[in-house]
């Protein structure tokens, strides 16, 4: 399976001048802004859940935006179809054009199908409290472990490769203890958020002139927008063979 990059290489620890001195980038910070741009994408991950009697391994294929996910549970077979939206705090299952509330997912422990949404939360806007270099499988990653606002006692952490920025894998631990393990299978941006300025101005996707806010009174001309170039494209610099190597270690 193709697997598609998620974006440029973005951890290169850049040199800046500030003051007459020299400081480096803070790599959580500018991975964590690539992540907040991601306005939709698609996800699969095994998802490996420990509980108190028993283990169970979950495939799942998600369709992510910030405000609402799609989980589609692809394995074990006798669950293969069954479906959940994940969206302000709650699930909803579907199965054959049959809807269930299934209720708050604040206790991570017993809902699997919130795992993946909640790492892209952590991703995109946690509050950082671990950050290490480690690798997975010979590739250099960074480890950042987040938790969110609405549930401090649940850590998410997630090994990112250094040169693609994409998740390789992820742990989430309740109370201490990891309740789900997460192998990722693939992960593709499908749409980015277009970024405003704290000027007002509109700062164009291909990185030309911002465009002036329209004067008090008045209503700027609407013109057509072209497409954004996709972050796993060609014009990012990679190959389809560096594109496939990207996960290819982890999944040997």
């Amino acid at each position: 399976m193709r697997k598609a990059l998620l974006f440029a290489p973005m951890l290169m620890l850049l040199l800046t001048a500030c003051g007459g001195g020299e400081e480096k980038a803070d790599p959580a910070a500018e991975l964590q802004a690539q992540y907040a741009a991601v306005a939709s994408a698609t996800m699969e991950a095994d998802v490996t859940c420990h509980y108190d009697s028993e283990e169970r391994i979950y495939t799942l294929l998600c369709a992510y935006t910030p405000a609402e996910s799609t989980v589609t549970v692809l394995s074990p077979a006798t669950l293969s179809g069954i479906s959940a939206t994940v969206a302000d705090g709650k699930l909803t299952l579907s199965y054959e054009d049959v809807s269930l509330d299934a209720g708050g997912y604040s206790a991570a422990a017993i809902s699997p199908v919130a795992a993946l949404p909640r790492l892209m939360a952590a991703a995109a806007s946690g509050y950082v409290t671990e950050q290490s270099e480690e690798e997975v499988n010979e590739r250099p990653c960074l480890r950042l472990a987040c938790d969110l606002p609405d549930d401090e006692s649940i850590l998410y952490a997630t090994w990112f490769d250094q040169e693609t920025l994409l998740p390789m894998r992820s742990e989430i631990s309740v109370d201490g203890e990891v309740v789900f393990q997460v192998a990722w299978n693939r992960f593709e941006v499908t749409g980015r958020q277009e970024q405003q300025p704290d000027d007002g101005t509109v700062q164009p996707e291909d990185g030309g002139t911002p465009e002036e806010p329209a004067p008090d009174g008045e209503n700027a001309p609407a013109e057509p927008q072209a497409d954004a170039p996709s972050p796993a494209g060609t014009d990012a610099g990679f190959t389809e063979a560096e594109e496939a190597a990207a996960y290819a270690n982890a999944e040997e």
